[in-house]
């Protein structure tokens, strides 16, 4: 897990293959850990269930949350949490 969710480099590598969004505008650093948090849910969520189609959300196991908060933190301290989409929740 730390190398292929917390590994800055192999974030960057996959952002920048996916034409992140949320890296092109990352500006400050409250920015840049966003988009790293980001990009480490995702890339944790791709390694346990696979590709998931549009509106498909899964949730992210609480120790797997802690460890990219701290190794990605809020300067403020507030933080989006689960959104639920369309799909079903697992």
């Amino acid at each position: 897990m730390t190398l292929s969710v917390l590994d800055r480099m192999t974030l960057y590598s996959q952002q920048q293959y996916r034409q992140d969004v949320f890296s092109f505008y990352a500006e400050t650093l409250a920015d840049v850990n966003k988009s790293f948090r980001h990009a480490a849910y995702r890339q944790f969520t791709i390694l346990m269930h696979g590709k998931l189609t549009a509106g498909d959300r899964r949730i992210v196991t609480a120790c797997c949350v802690k460890l990219i908060r701290e190794k990605f933190p809020s300067l403020s301290g507030q933080y989006t949490g689960f959104i639920p989409g369309e799909g079903p929740v697992i």
